[in-house]
């Protein structure tokens, strides 16, 4: 039977294919896919992936031999003994390869964040500073002569500043004289869960801790509002509704966003989407919240390592996109983490990976939200 020649992309989707990463179709075409399958009907192995990349560099070791110091390093390039150049490159294959897995492991983090928050695209780590979106610059009518007005921006600014995060993991000589693939998928998976839980530590760490930020003083609390309910939600829309800019207009935005935490997400649910729900009397009244608002929950609004952590503590946030309360800067708008591959250092035998991001999180409009304590008991 015909088999296609070998090609990165091969491998990479034989890797992807025996790692189970699922989606596989959305990464390789069916060409691709079919080619992996027909060259390793039974999966691909460490050995024998990097034993290909050895032996396109001209190494040639016996029949079945294990990876060792020079054939590791011929398939990294360092030994090439073939006047061919190599179509294959065992670091390109490893890195994509890795990639995939590592966002698969991000993904698998909560991502509540990623929704509740402004993302800014960085070019450096300096400090950037946003400019408030309540500035004077509401539309005023031109006259005859056909001159428009400048308008002001605000004064209230706020800063952001990304910062790196990240680890490193090895595909260790066991792994490899065990013909271990998942070394391969495994790692990355675990790098890309790190990078998640990170992201959410320092975000979470920022947005929690907001006893200055949703403050009396900033007409953006709703106290003594009772449990998350009919009421509840009307007192805290009331208070949103009646925030105004500088110059005391109002902001004319509405909130989009019900934050709770996981004690309060199904009453959340269900005030949003039932068409009917009890009320003041035993009687089922219309509910007016049915498709209100986007409910959003996250575990670690209520994890007691967080300052600010509430069990019944909720949120009305507008859409992040028009004013929003928090951000995540990332370098180059790039929030997953990257992946590298390399040979291990000259006296290891081994693969090293290295994972890191380029974020960083700051609050920003006051505005853009309002916090309800919920039962008043935080």
């Amino acid at each position: 039977m015909y088999q296609s020649k070998l090609t990165n992309r091969i491998l990479e989707a034989a890797c992807c294919t025996g790692g189970r990463l699922g989606g596989e179709e959305q990464h390789f075409t069916d060409h691709e896919l079919q080619a992996a399958h027909d060259h390793f009907p039974g999966g691909i192995g460490l050995n024998q992936l990097f034993g290909i990349a050895a032996a396109e560099n001209g190494y040639r070791g016996n029949p079945g031999e294990k990876i060792n110091q020079e054939s590791l390093r011929a398939a990294f390039g360092g030994v090439t003994i073939s006047a061919v150049a190599s179509t294959i490159s065992i670091p390109t294959v490893l890195a994509n390869t890795a990639n995939k897995f590592l966002k698969r492991g991000f993904d698998a983090v909560d991502t509540t964040c990623l929704r509740i928050a402004a993302i800014r695209s960085v070019k450096d780590f300096k400090q950037v500073t946003t400019v408030s979106l309540t500035g004077d610059l509401r539309f005023e009518q031109v006259g005859p002569d056909g001159q428009i007005k400048h308008g002001t921006l605000s004064e209230e600014t706020y800063t952001n500043k990304v910062d790196t995060y990240g680890r490193m993991l090895g595909i260790t000589r066991t792994d490899i004289i065990n013909d271990d693939l998942g070394a391969l998928t495994d790692v990355p998976r675990k790098l890309g869960r790190g990078a998640g839980l990170k992201l959410n530590d320092i975000f979470w760490t920022a947005f929690l801790d907001n006893a200055a930020f949703f403050a009396a003083g900033n007409f953006n609390v709703s106290t003594d509002t009772g449990e998350l309910g009919l009421v509840g939600l009307e007192e805290a829309e009331t208070v949103f509704m009646n925030q105004t800019d500088p110059d005391g207009n109002p902001l004319g935005i509405e909130p989009a966003i019900l934050l709770v935490p996981t004690a309060l997400k199904t009453t959340a649910r269900q005030l949003m989407t039932s068409d009917k729900i009890k009320g003041s009397t035993d009687e089922p009244e219309v509910n007016p919240w049915q498709g209100r608002f986007r409910t959003e929950s996250s575990p670690y609004m209520s994890n007691a390592n967080y300052t600010g952590n509430s069990e019944s503590a909720w949120y009305l946030l507008a859409d992040p996109r028009d004013m929003p309360v928090i951000e995540i800067a990332a370098l180059d708008g790039k929030i997953e983490p990257t992946v590298e591959t390399a040979e291990a250092d000259f006296d290891t035998l081994g693969v090293q990976m290295r994972g890191y991001s380029d974020v960083g999180v700051n609050k920003q409009e006051p505005r853009g939200g309002v916090r309800a304590d919920g039962s008043a008991a935080d």
